[in-house]
């Protein structure tokens, strides 16, 4: 079973389950752990081990949110704030919540844990809280498997070489109370696009550098815009996002469950439907003149922007691209930006530990992802790479366009902002 499981279901799915725990309480992410570890459909994409690593993490990052001084009342009183109704696994989801906060706030004193010896007599018996003090088990981080939850978590590489890493972005909450669902819809959509969009945006584009719209360092302001003026307000006027916005919590649940719907698939998907049906709106209809008066479209709209920005601004023929923003999904790129950093580290900066890797690692590892990831998104990495790693200049550009096919249409067919981007800068 093991070896017929598919390592991209995997990382999907848990950055699926990480999207849906974000806004839960913990009792609610115990439960929702037993559930996932008794369900045979769980076991086809990952091991028990792999699943209690994940939820380790999970649970771990929920107590965090709790902060200090709420988490050692918590373990002063035996969890019992923090664990979900009694339904005959209690003992264990002690042990589990135990396990996760003992290295975020320790052991209690021996008067305090007299006082709550009876919640913890069980525990005590099983020896899973009175571990000897110097373990190094309590304290070490979860390592596995890496890199993924490094990427998924927003957790940066601190290691000495990591100077030599590209910047990866974070991805957090961006901690809004709830107003409305019109609003937590807007804000969440809205910050799922600019946190995939950073993936792509270069810190400081060269000098006369007329970079495509995705890696722009402000696009992601102007996407944002067209997005709020002409995508978002129609879609909550559609049926589908009205019955939605009552069919929840919201308040309780947030845009957690709005990124989970978003990601649940293309069938029957209330906000890719509707959301799919406002761009098609700006798509030209062949044979008949637009009817889009200028504060209808967006396309005036990002040339301007474009024009202040120094960069390629979209078009209609880019209409796919604009779409398919908010398909994409963030662990999967920032887990492909992070590999092009460690190969680029290893191909051109090993460190006293590394041993050099073969001459071309850079670009394999590149056109893997080219591979793996949707259209384009590998060209416009390397593109970011051009500004942010200095051995991928313009002739190592030019010598991975190559690998995009033997003639140059097939070539412009398969990478045509990376094509189009050599030959601005006189490649």
């Amino acid at each position: 079973m093991a070896e017929g499981r598919d390592n991209r279901t995997f990382e999907t799915k848990v950055g699926n389950l990480i999207a849906a725990t974000r806004h839960l309480d913990v009792p609610q992410i115990m439960v929702l752990r037993r559930l996932t570890m008794q369900d045979p459909e769980s076991l086809r994409w990952a091991s028990e081990r792999q699943l209690s690593v994940v939820f380790s993490v999970i649970v771990t990052k929920a107590l965090e949110r709790y902060g200090p001084a709420r988490l050692k009342e918590a373990r002063d009183r035996g969890f019992e704030p923090l664990l979900p109704p009694d339904d005959g696994h209690r003992e264990e989801d002690r042990r589990i919540l135990a396990e996760a906060a003992l290295p975020l706030v320790g052991s209690a004193p021996p008067s305090e844990a007299q006082a709550t010896q009876a919640g913890f007599e069980a525990l005590l018996a099983q020896r899973l809280i009175a571990a000897p003090p110097r373990t190094a088990r309590l304290a070490a981080p979860i390592k596995e498997p890496p890199p993924l939850f490094s990427a998924q978590l927003g957790q940066q590489d601190r290691s000495p070489q990591s100077k030599f890493l590209p910047a990866e972005p974070t991805v957090e909450d961006d901690g809004k109370p709830f107003v409305d669902f019109p609003s937590l819809f807007d804000d969440t959509l809205c910050g799922y696009a600019r946190q995939i969009l950073a993936l792509f945006a270069v810190a400081t584009p060269l000098e006369g550098a007329r970079v495509p719209f995705m890696v722009a360092p402000h696009f992601a302001d102007t996407y944002e815009d067209v997005l709020r003026r002409y995508i978002l307000p129609p879609m909550r006027r559609s049926r589908h996002l009205q019955t939605l916005g009552t069919s929840y919590n919201w308040a309780e649940l947030g845009g957690g469950k709005l990124i989970e719907i978003l990601q649940a698939g293309e069938v029957n998907n209330p906000i890719l439907h509707n959301w799919d049906t406002r761009w098609t709106a700006f798509r030209p209809v062949k044979g008949a003149k637009s009817k889009h008066l200028r504060e209808e479209s967006p396309w005036q709209l990002f040339r301007e922007d474009a024009t202040r920005g120094n960069y390629e601004p979209p078009t209609e023929d880019h209409l796919t691209l604009l779409q398919d923003i908010i398909r994409l999904e963030i662990d999967a790129i920032a887990k492909c930006w992070r590999e092009i950093g460690h190969l680029y580290q290893q191909e051109f900066s090993p460190n006293a530990r590394q041993e050099q890797a073969r001459d071309g690692a850079l670009r394999d590892g590149i056109m893997k992802w080219v591979a793996r990831l949707p259209d384009h998104v590998g060209e416009l990495l390397a593109i970011r790479a051009h500004f942010e790693l200095s051995h991928c200049d313009l002739n190592y550009l030019r010598r991975l366009a190559n690998n995009f096919g033997r003639t140059e249409q097939e070539r412009r067919r398969a990478a045509p902002f990376l094509c189009d981007f050599v030959q601005s800068r006189g490649g």
